[in-house]
């Protein structure tokens, strides 16, 4: 085997490698909305504003 195709075996196992990792990272991320109950979580608000934003949310679901 010469140079270019071990570069392209290299190359393509770590191409390979990047797409099964993006498909279990999406799987993951699934199984934890499943987990949630379906609910999305507003990261951003909780960036800007901490947990009273988060306390916020909580009250305006129960009411």
């Amino acid at each position: 085997m010469d140079q270019t195709t071990i570069l392209l075996c290299i190359g393509a196992a770590v191409v390979a490698f990047a797409v099964i990792m993006f498909l279990r990272e999406q799987a993951a991320i699934k199984r934890r909305k499943a987990a949630r109950g379906g609910r999305e979580v507003d990261v951003s608000d909780l960036i800007a504003f901490g947990s009273a934003a988060a306390k916020a949310e909580r009250d305006d679901k129960k009411t």
